[in-house]
């Protein structure tokens, strides 16, 4: 990241090919939809390049730049219209599938599930530390919050995430 501060055209490319995968992992599993993901990737990485000046020297690259990818995305769904359904191709609202409203038949199904209905602090918080290994000091700043707010959604997140699993179980 310094190298490209300081101007190296080389550095980017580098940057990118690192940071790339973790951002549209972590976007992907925000927005649930691979073409907002991809798009979202993109405006982030715009961002990076307009505030590269920022970038203060020695600091950790990641939490920054999922800062900024977090942020991407607030603005995108503040900028989308009130209606959140996804229009059909050809362009009337998609009817309900049975499907969706089942138990789902395997674990990681139901853990995909219940992950989607926990609130998003808690599974934003629980992203960022378990899916992509960031500290809690490096969550606390992504989130732009404290280490204890990130421990507590954390925990208060796998309690529900425990519930929702046993009652899968029992259904299982």
């Amino acid at each position: 990241m310094e190298a490209y501060v300081d101007g190296n055209p080389d550095a980017f490319e580098l940057l990118y090919r690192r940071l790339s995968p973790i951002l549209f992992g972590y976007l992907l599993r925000l927005t649930r939809q691979r073409e907002r993901a991809e798009d979202l990737l993109q405006v982030t990485f715009s961002k990076v390049h307009k505030a590269r000046g920022s970038y203060l020297r020695g600091a950790p690259v990641l939490p920054w730049v999922l800062a900024i990818a977090r942020r991407s995305f607030l603005d995108e769904r503040r900028h989308a219209s009130s209606r959140t359904e996804d229009l059909s191709s050809d362009g009337n609202l998609p009817e309900p599938r049975a499907e969706d409203a089942a138990v789902p038949a395997d674990l990681s199904a139901a853990l995909e599930h219940a992950l989607d209905d926990l609130p998003e602090g808690y599974r934003e918080a629980i992203q960022l530390t378990k899916i992509s290994g960031l500290s809690l000091a490096e969550a606390a700043e992504v989130l732009g919050t404290t280490e204890t707010a990130v421990k507590l959604r954390v925990h208060r997140g796998y309690t529900q995430l425990r519930k929702e699993l046993e009652r899968f179980s029992r259904t299982a």
